[in-house]
């Protein structure tokens, strides 16, 4: 897996190619932890480059998001494939995420 980040206003977006199972869903999981950890909490996980995530991964993002919402931000997901879609909508993990179909979308988190 590899992650590459960039940003969209003030919204950090992480570029995921790869595969998100096992030990991939935990170096993304601390990669995301670092994020916090250094103040953003504005973040998109673009996963248009990610062919497969396994229950790990789908896990580890719940549990990231919880996180960020806790510290007041917000994890965001982009361009999921069909089949990961599928798979979100089918067990309601979309009705969890906010999800752009592409990166026009993003909008800067609404302060409280």
């Amino acid at each position: 897996m590899e992650i590459k980040t960039r940003r969209i206003g003030p919204s950090l977006v992480l570029d995921v190619a790869g595969q998100v199972k096992g030990g991939d869903a935990g170096d993304l999981r601390t990669f995301l932890r670092q994020c916090q950890d250094h103040g953003e909490l504005d973040l998109v996980v673009n996963l248009q480059e990610v062919g497969f995530i396994d229950s790990s991964g789908v896990g580890m993002l719940i549990h990231c998001l919880q996180e960020i919402r806790g510290r007041g931000g917000d994890l965001r997901l982009m361009k999921l494939s069909e089949d990961i879609h599928d798979l979100f909508e089918m067990v309601a993990i979309d009705r969890l995420f906010t999800i752009f179909q592409s990166e026009d979308e993003i909008r800067p988190l609404k302060k409280a």
